[in-house]
C-alpha cells in the first residue's frame, strides 16, 4: 500500500513537471501553438482577403426604407363597362323628371290649342300631341235650319212658350249648324227619353244624333320635365288656351 501511494505521488510530480515545460530541455513537454505552427495549419491562405471597415459617417449600402402608406404601384383597376345611353327625354344630369299634360282640347278648340303650343315654345318646351277619339255623345237636335234667321225664329218661339227648360244654339258642331240643342247625353237611351219629353212639350221635328262622330281631341304631353323646365312651364301657365297643367294620367293612376 505504501509503495502504491509513493508511485502515484511520483507519477503526479512527473506530469506536473511535463505540463510546465520543465522537461523541455530533455525533449519532453507539450506542443505549444506558436505562430509558425498556426501558419502551417492554414488551408489556402491566399484566398483570405481583409476588407477595411466602413467609417461610421458613411451611409449603409442598403439602408432600410420606411414603409410607405400606399404601395409603390397598385394594380390597375379594370376599366368600367360603358354606360348605357340615357333616354332621349331624361335629364342629362340624372335629375328626377316628371310628366305633365295640358288639355284635352276639343275638336273645335284649334285656336286654343295653337295658343298653348306657342306659349310652350316661348318657354323652350316642345310637347307631344296625343290624339284620342272624342267620347261618344248623343244630342237632341232641332235643325239644322236653312239660315240663322230661321233658327232664331224657332228659338224665340221656344223661349216664349216656356215649356222646354234646356235649349241652346249649336255653336261647336258645324255639321249641325244652324241648329238648336235640346240636351246632350252620354248614352243614347237618355237622349231618346229626352226626345219624348220635348215632343210632349210641343216641340216638333226634333231628333237624336250622334254628336262626336269622327272627331278627335288633343292632349299635349311633356313626358320628362326637369325642375328647371317645370319652372319654365309655370311662367306660361296662364297662356295655355284656357287649360290648366295636370299630372299625366299614367302617373296619377299609379299607387
Amino acid at each position: 500500500m505504501r509503495t502504491l501511494l509513493l508511485a502515484l505521488l511520483l507519477a503526479n510530480l512527473v506530469f506536473f513537471a511535463w505540463s510546465q515545460g520543465w522537461m523541455a530541455g530533455a525533449g519532453l513537454g507539450p506542443v505549444t501553438q506558436r505562430e509558425p505552427q498556426r501558419l502551417a495549419l492554414q488551408i489556402h491562405p491566399e484566398q483570405v482577403h481583409i476588407t477595411p471597415l466602413a467609417s461610421a459617417s458613411a451611409t449603409p449600402a442598403s439602408a432600410p426604407q420606411p414603409a410607405s402608406s400606399a404601395p409603390a404601384s397598385a394594380p390597375a383597376e379594370p376599366d368600367p363597362p360603358p354606360s348605357a345611353p340615357a333616354p332621349q327625354d331624361a335629364a342629362a344630369d340624372g335629375a328626377p323628371t316628371v310628366c305633365r299634360q295640358i288639355g284635352p282640347f276639343g275638336a273645335m278648340e284649334s285656336a286654343a290649342l295653337a295658343q298653348a303650343q306657342a306659349a310652350l315654345a316661348r318657354a323652350g318646351l316642345k310637347a307631344k300631341a296625343h290624339n284620342t277619339p272624342t267620347p261618344d255623345q248623343w244630342m237632341v237636335l232641332l235643325g239644322p235650319f236653312p239660315s240663322q234667321d230661321a233658327m232664331r225664329t224657332v228659338l224665340d218661339q221656344i223661349t216664349r212658350q216656356g215649356k222646354v227648360k234646356v235649349f241652346a244654339p249649336v255653336t261647336d258642331r258645324p255639321r249641325y249648324e244652324p241648329g238648336i240643342s235640346l240636351g246632350v247625353f252620354s248614352n243614347e237611351a237618355a237622349a231618346q227619353e229626352q226626345l219624348q219629353i220635348v215632343k210632349k212639350q210641343g216641340v216638333q221635328g226634333a231628333k237624336v244624333v250622334q254628336r262626336n262622330t269622327g272627331l278627335n281631341r288633343v292632349t299635349l304631353r311633356l313626358p320628362a320635365l326637369t325642375p328647371q323646365q317645370i319652372k319654365a312651364l309655370g311662367s306660361v301657365s296662364g297662356q295655355l288656351g284656357g287649360q290648366i297643367v295636370k299630372t299625366c294620367a299614367t302617373e296619377a293612376a299609379a299607387p
